[in-house]
Formats: structure tokens, C-alpha cells, sequence
């Protein structure tokens, strides 16, 4: 019995070195990379002329300009349009290089008459900013279009 007890122990210990010698070893984890990307993220604090194209109430396009001040958080976003108020305009998220926005409900520029809730995707790369615009007006209607601007300097 104990020359089984035995033989079991010396088998079991080998097939264990065995496995643990097969195991790769254990990588060590990337610190600089990790510190490296973030040091790289846009910085999206500035002014950036914005022109958002939708379509007005005939179904043709139109292109709104705009002034966005950003700051380089969530707080402090104004968005200005040609003789009217500031606009707050609320970060909904931020991440990388990209920026969810809201703003409104103010006076719409493409549909006279009505007001405007926009909700604006937007990407950041350098001195360029693009993406897409859901404007949702006050008669039900939903309208998508693009954005695209430069940061004025």
C-alpha cells in the first residue's frame, strides 16, 4: 500500500512540474503605452467654428453656422449662433477623441417657427472637429445631418 501511496506522489509531482513548466511567463504590463495614450488625448478646450447641415421644412439643405466654446471638461459649453443668445449645451459624454452634446430647446435657424433640441456627435482630431446632428423639433419632426468645423485660433 505504501509503495502505491508512494509511486502516486512522485507521479502527481512530475506531471505537476511538468505543467507548471509549460505555463508561459507571466507578461508584465504595459505602464508606458497606458501613460503614453493618454498624454495623447485631442484637447478639445477652444473655440470651434461649427457648420451643421440639415434639411429645412421643403427638404432642402441648408447649413447653420455656429460658434462652439468648449472648455476641457464637461462644464462650461456655450454654443452661439449669429445675433441670437448663448446656447448652454450640456456634455452628455466624453471619451477619446469624441464629444456627445445637447443643447436647446431654442428658436430654430432652419425652421422658422419652431424650436430646436440638437444632439450632436462630434470627433475631435488637431485643429479639425466632425460628426453627426439629430435635431428634434417641436412639431414631433427628427431631423439627422453631418457637422464639420475648425478650431479658430
Amino acid at each position: 500500500m505504501r509503495a502505491v501511496i508512494l509511486l502516486s506522489t512522485v507521479c502527481l509531482t512530475g506531471f505537476a512540474a511538468t505543467a507548471v513548466a509549460q505555463q508561459p511567463p507571466a507578461q508584465p504590463k504595459p505602464k508606458p503605452a497606458a501613460q503614453a495614450a493618454a498624454s495623447a488625448k485631442p484637447t478639445v478646450a477652444g473655440t470651434w467654428a461649427i457648420e451643421s447641415t440639415v434639411k429645412t421644412a421643403a427638404g432642402k439643405d441648408t447649413v447653420v453656422n455656429s460658434l462652439v466654446t468648449a472648455t476641457a471638461d464637461a462644464n462650461g459649453w456655450v454654443t452661439h449662433l449669429a445675433g441670437r443668445d448663448s446656447i448652454p449645451t450640456r456634455v452628455v459624454a466624453m471619451g477619446g477623441d469624441s464629444v456627445v452634446t445637447e443643447a436647446g430647446p431654442f428658436q430654430s435657424v432652419a425652421r422658422p417657427g419652431q424650436t430646436v433640441t440638437t444632439h450632436e456627435s462630434l470627433h475631435f482630431k488637431d485643429d479639425a472637429v466632425w460628426g453627426t446632428i439629430e435635431a428634434r423639433y417641436s412639431n414631433g419632426e427628427i431631423v439627422k445631418g453631418t457637422v464639420k468645423g475648425t478650431r479658430r485660433k
